[in-house]
């Protein structure tokens, strides 16, 4: 008995260190899409909001920050067209899923277990500024980790990461969404 659970604890230790790669190993595989220089974005879906542009902020909001840092707050300053609706609270919902690159699979993205915590939150609570009226607007959007320590201690500092943040209003039925692949840092 004590053998098998030996045997099954280095086999859970062993899963834990090859679920991210060590920055050498990294070495190995080229930075996904530039990110060792710029964060890369695009849409995720068709809209009817359309991102137009995404710039990583320091957590004042005034300071041009990349490599991004998840160990605290984040400001993506983006810039948006919205044809029609207004989006509140609580109508207005976000969910976010984030991926690493490289580990077993090789030069790829895998994605992060988040364990619910990300999916389904109040998006007036978490970082958008509400009401998101009609126009096109800046819109000021605090990725704030901070508060999920659980999903912090699953990431490797100064690795690349993707992370995909959609938006959904219950009340029409609208949809937004954005990924982003960076490089971050955790200390």
């Amino acid at each position: 008995m004590l053998l098998r659970c030996v045997c099954l604890s280095v086999a859970l230790v062993l899963a834990v260190q090859s679920f991210v790669v060590p920055v050498a190993q990294l070495d190995n595989c080229a930075a996904p899409n530039g990110t060792d220089k710029q964060m890369h974005w695009w849409q995720c879906n068709s809209g009817p909001v359309q991102f137009l542009n995404a710039t990583p902020y320091d957590s004042t909001g005034t300071k041009y920050e990349y490599p991004i840092h998840l160990s605290k707050p984040i400001v993506v300053k983006t810039q948006i067209i919205n044809p029609k609706n207004t989006y509140v609270k609580p109508a207005l919902r976000n969910t976010v899923n984030l991926w690493k690159y490289g580990g077993w699979a090789g030069c790829t993205w895998s994605s992060i277990p988040t364990l619910g915590l990300l999916k389904d939150l109040s998006a007036c609570d978490h970082g958008v500024p509400c009401p998101v009226r009609p126009g096109n607007q800046e819109l000021d959007v605090v990725i704030d980790f901070t508060q999920f320590e659980q999903i912090i201690s699953l990431l490797k500092d100064n690795q690349p990461y993707q992370l995909e943040y959609m938006l959904h209003d219950n009340t029409s039925g609208d949809d937004a969404c954005m990924m982003v692949q960076a490089w971050a840092f955790l200390q």
